[in-house]
């Protein structure tokens, strides 16, 4: 059977009480031999058991229950504040008694509880299939990001991007390859907006939206042609589209001016109502759409014309 103290914790447990008991037999042999009755015995030797048991006392209390109560502190940190990791205090994990033991043992199941949290959050915040991020996930991040733009009193852009035709692409390639060129684009996606503040998020079937802090309406349009270009040169073949021969996308960007406090359910309206300005105009093109400003769809579309299918 395990010791739940250390030997050393023991013998000075019973070094306390041996002593007391010893001090206690002795004051009881003196008062006898004095001719004290049995009472006064008891009496002479209450004060040293008293003094044993308050010595017992402290030391459980300072051995066992305070570390105890510090480990206790520990896990609702942890449980509170899990987003600042913190370690056992070392006395408490360096123990070589069952109390060590146990602090270890915590401090483990800790790591094993924040590194399974971890995992289960990247999950549902990443869309599965393009390890892009999903909607909860753009909703974390607007909830630092346009704070932040405010402050700043910065522009901010969002794109609506659409894959040309996947309907069709699906079809008749089938949801295997239809997966694929979805993993594809997700990838240019990627390489393209690489800052810290770019959110990238598959909404789901063939759309992704791009929101860009601190990014104005002729920067957003480069990258979004860029992007648009990038995607058309991987040459997915796409037979089946009446656009090019090969997989495509339109783009819908918008912007807002500087310091204008703009709520981005709205933004991301506006940059669907220029996506549609796309698909009206051919596909396979970036439309600008400038929030407070004249939006007709030939003052901001980019018109593609090496895009469209040669015969």
């Amino acid at each position: 059977m395990k010791n739940y103290l250390s030997a050393r914790t023991l013998g000075v447990l019973a070094g306390i009480w041996i002593g007391s008991s010893l001090a206690t037999l002795t004051a009881a042999w003196l008062v006898t031999t004095a001719g004290g009755t049995l009472v006064t015995v008891i009496l002479a030797g209450l004060p040293v058991g008293f003094a044993g048991l308050a010595a017992t006392l402290w030391l459980i209390n300072r051995q066992l229950l305070v570390p105890v109560r510090r480990m206790t502190d520990h896990v609702r940190l942890e449980h509170d504040f899990s987003t600042t990791p913190r370690e056992m205090p070392f006395d408490l994990s360096s123990r070589a008694d069952a109390v060590g033991l146990l602090a270890r043992q915590l401090q483990r199941l800790i790591e094993e509880s924040r590194s399974h949290h971890a995992a289960l959050l990247e999950q549902t915040l990443n869309d599965p299939l393009t390890g892009l991020g999903n909607r909860r996930m753009l909703e974390k991040r607007l909830d630092i990001l346009v704070p932040l733009s405010r402050r700043l009193s910065c522009t901010v852009s969002a794109m609506m991007i659409d894959v040309d035709h996947f309907k069709a692409f699906n079809d008749n390639y089938g949801h295997p390859a239809g997966d694929s060129c979805l993993v594809d684009i997700a990838g240019v996606l990627r390489d393209t907006f690489r800052r810290e503040t770019d959110v990238v998020v598959r909404l789901g079937g063939e759309e992704f939206l791009v929101l860009l802090i601190n990014t104005g309406h002729e920067e957003a349009r480069a990258l979004a042609d860029a992007m648009r270009g990038m995607i058309q040169a991987l040459g997915l073949p796409h037979e089946y589209s009446p656009v090019a021969p090969v997989v495509t996308v339109s783009v819908g960007v918008v912007t807002s001016p500087n310091g204008l406090l703009i709520d981005i359910d709205e933004m991301i309206n506006h940059a669907d109502q220029a996506l549609y300005d796309c698909k009206e105009h051919g596909r396979n093109r970036v439309a600008v759409r400038l929030i407070g400003a004249d939006n007709t769809p030939a003052a901001h579309t980019t018109a593609v014309d090496s895009a469209t299918r040669t015969s």
